[in-house]
């Protein structure tokens, strides 16, 4: 386990302890908890009941800076919340965005933090056929491998994408600038969204999996992933 991850295992305790049920934690760091090998430099967070981002700054700061050792700086922009965590030569950071509900689902710490002397607890996650959805969203507004990754981890764990939530992201996406134009979806639906991805699980073999996700993913789970990935996902896609 890496100084990095140790740091934002301790960020996710440290939420815990002091937000309880309003934090809910979302992302990749889900996936770790889940048991899933892929690393993560950031820790997603959304807080209820809340109108704005500015009501949660001084509580989160606060509670960030109970970390020993850590300095912070933050800033606030119209997608979150951004806090960077620095210990040393170890770098981790927060995202959070507000809402005033969300469905959930509770998962425990207990893997996650069995090798540290940190207690186990118990987190609200975000409801995951909402984070399939909101994966597959996020995949169609920047393309990454990473997020197909995540796609595939949530379906093989048997997830149904909530379709509702994913149409609603899909009517507003948010394209990064390494989208070109022509790749986006005319129809913002999820039967195109479908035919996106199936356009791109066909072009997945090893070499590309390996080139976007090594620092991600330990070698052991990179020999064959391709194979599993386009197994689940043309279960999915048929």
């Amino acid at each position: 386990m890496t100084e990095q991850e140790i740091l934002l295992i301790e960020v996710i305790d440290r939420m815990a302890a002091r937000f309880e049920s309003q934090a809910i934690l979302r992302g990749g760091m889900v996936l770790r908890v889940l048991g899933c090998e892929r690393f993560t430099n950031d820790v997603d967070y959304l807080l209820i009941p809340f109108r704005s981002k500015k009501e949660v700054v001084e509580d989160v700061l606060l509670v960030l800076g109970e970390l020993k050792g850590v300095t912070l700086t933050h800033s606030l922009n119209s997608k979150c919340l951004r806090v960077i965590l620095k210990r040393g030569q170890t770098v981790g950071q927060v995202e959070i965005k507000v809402d005033r509900q969300a469905t959930t689902t509770i998962l425990s710490t207990k893997e996650l933090v069995k090798n540290l002397p940190l207690p186990p607890r118990l987190i609200p996650v975000l409801d995951f056929p909402v984070a399939l959805a909101d994966k597959m969203a996020a995949w169609n507004e920047r393309r990454l491998l990473r997020d197909l990754y995540d796609i595939w981890f949530f379906l093989r764990m048997g997830v149904q994408v909530d379709e509702d939530q994913l149409s609603k992201r899909l009517k507003k996406p948010v394209y990064s600038r390494l989208v070109p134009p022509a790749q986006h979806l005319k129809e913002k639906t999820p039967s195109e969204l479908k035919k996106r991805l199936h356009a791109e699980v066909v072009t997945l073999n090893e070499a590309k999996l390996r080139e976007s996700l090594s620092d991600l993913l330990p070698d052991m789970e990179l020999t064959g992933l391709d194979m599993r990935m386009k197994a689940e996902f043309n279960r999915y896609l048929k």
